[in-house]
């Protein structure tokens, strides 16, 4: 086989191989991100809790500032009640601080909502604290893990970029320029011949083409998409017209 020949074969495996690493290499960020992403709705879930906590804690407040407004309207009623002089005044009284134990009523049930909503955020809590800390071990253990195929990427990327560089120097110039052409616009600058057919792009190759390609011993391209071709077994030419 013609020497450019086996050097580009393995050439094309290497640049297959580099472009394998280099892609999942770039995908590191991504699932990092999207690692990172899981974890931050683990947190925010918690801060939703805590934040609906302390919002139930602010309105039990509020209710209390207002059953004390209320009881003092009450004591003031009361005080006020001993200096009426007529019935009418004192029934007014009354009615006022009825309407006021009524709103203390409602504002101890609201109280007693907000405690009761305050234990459930308090179980929610604990199941979403619970949640972040497996899921930040687990999530830790994906990040190292994705440093670690990365890791192992990047060192084989170096050693396949330095047997690159080695088999590049050992092709004929011209030879290589025309693979980098090639393969820059096809994906792949060399391609095995089967069955008298290009594997590179499905076309048969003509006779006089078949022929030198047969013997491994020339840089032959393929007329359709201009990879250089090589064969690992003899061809099997398509058929052809006979005529009577």
């Amino acid at each position: 086989m013609h020497p450019d020949l086996e050097r580009l074969i393995e050439l094309q495996e290497v640049d297959a191989a580099l472009a394998r690493l280099n892609a999942e290499i770039a995908t590191f960020p991504k699932r990092v991100a999207a690692i990172e992403t899981k974890l931050n709705k683990a947190k925010a879930q918690i801060e939703k809790v805590k934040a609906a906590a302390k919002a139930g804690d602010l309105a039990k407040r509020g209710y209390e500032g207002d059953i004390q407004t209320q009881q003092q309207k009450i004591s003031k009623y009361k005080d006020q009640s001993l200096n009426v002089k007529t019935n009418e005044e004192y029934k007014a009284l009354l009615h006022e601080i009825n309407f006021a134990e009524q709103n203390i009523k409602g504002l101890e049930d609201k109280i007693l909502e907000v405690m009761m909503d305050a234990d459930t955020k308090k179980d929610e809590l604990k199941v979403a604290e619970n949640e972040l800390r497996s899921e930040t071990a687990e999530i830790e253990r994906e990040k190292e893990q994705a440093r670690q195929v990365t890791a192992k990427d990047e060192a084989e990327l170096k050693t396949i970029n330095a047997r690159r560089d080695e088999i590049r120097k050992s092709v004929d110039d011209t030879t290589l320029a025309h693979y980098d052409r090639v393969l820059k616009f096809r994906g792949s600058g060399i391609a095995v011949e089967k069955n008298g057919m290009c594997m590179g792009c499905r076309v048969y190759l003509r006779p006089q083409v078949l022929q030198h390609v047969h013997t491994n011993n020339e840089i032959i391209f393929c007329d359709q998409c201009q990879r250089i071709l090589y064969s690992e077994a003899p061809a099997i030419a398509p058929p052809t017209e006979t005529h009577p």
